[in-house]
C-alpha cells in the first residue's frame, strides 16, 4: 500500500510540475516583457525598440508564412496612430527557417526597395530564437505571430497563428484604447497616401 501511495503522490507531483512549467513557457496577457538584443537586416546588433516606452505592435513571422496575417496587416495600415505613442515593426524569425539567414535578409531588403509602402518599415531579425526565449512565446515555427504591448511593456495581445476577425478587431481596439488619438483613413486618403509615396 505504501508503494502505491508513493507512486500516486509522485505522479501528482510530476503532473503539477509539468503544468507549472508549461504555464510559465507561454506568453499571456498582462505579462511584462523587456527589450531583447537581436539583429537588423544587415546582421548588425539591434535592440527591440519601443518596449516600455510606447504601445508597440510586433509582427514575428516565420519566413515560410509571410502572408498568414495579411488581413490584419492590411487593417492596421488603414489606421493612423500618434508616432510618439505607437510603434509597429517586424522581427523575422530566422531560426525556424530552412533557408540561409543571409538569403532571407537579402530578399527582405529587396522587397522593401520595391515596395513604396514597405520602404520605411522597420524590420529586424531573430537568428537564434532570442525573442522566443526571452518572452516565453512557445513554438513559433511555421506561423506568423502578433504581439501587442502597452507603453509599460505589458502584453495586451499575443497569438502565434492566423488571426480571425474578432481578434483583428480586438487588437485595433486595444491600440486605440492605449493611445491618445486615432484616425481611420478614408479610401481617398489611402489612395492619396499611395500616390504620394
Amino acid at each position: 500500500m505504501n508503494k502505491i501511495l508513493k507512486l500516486a503522490i509522485l505522479s501528482l507531483i510530476c503532473f503539477f510540475s509539468q503544468n507549472i512549467l508549461f504555464a510559465q513557457s507561454t506568453l499571456n496577457r498582462g505579462d511584462k516583457i523587456e527589450k531583447v538584443d537581436i539583429r537588423d537586416l544587415n546582421n548588425k546588433p539591434a535592440v527591440t525598440p519601443g518596449i516600455g516606452e510606447k504601445v508597440t505592435l510586433i509582427f514575428y513571422p516565420d519566413p515560410d508564412k509571410p502572408s498568414m496575417n495579411e488581413t490584419f496587416i492590411e487593417e492596421v495600415k488603414k489606421w493612423k496612430f500618434p508616432e510618439d505613442e505607437y510603434l509597429a515593426y517586424g522581427i523575422v524569425n530566422l531560426a525556424d527557417s530552412p533557408y540561409p539567414n543571409s538569403v532571407i535578409r537579402f530578399m527582405t531588403r529587396m522587397v522593401r526597395k520595391r515596395s513604396k509602402q514597405e520602404a520605411d518599415a522597420l524590420i529586424l531579425t531573430d537568428p537564434k530564437r532570442l525573442v522566443q526565449d526571452a518572452w516565453h512565446t512557445g513554438d513559433c515555427n511555421n506561423t506568423f505571430a502578433i504581439l501587442l504591448v502597452d507603453a509599460e511593456g505589458k502584453v495586451l495581445f499575443w497569438k502565434a497563428g492566423e488571426m480571425d476577425e474578432s481578434e483583428i478587431e480586438f487588437v485595433i481596439n486595444e491600440i486605440k484604447a492605449n493611445v491618445s488619438t486615432s484616425h481611420k483613413y478614408t479610401e481617398e486618403e489611402l489612395k492619396a497616401f499611395e500616390l504620394a509615396k
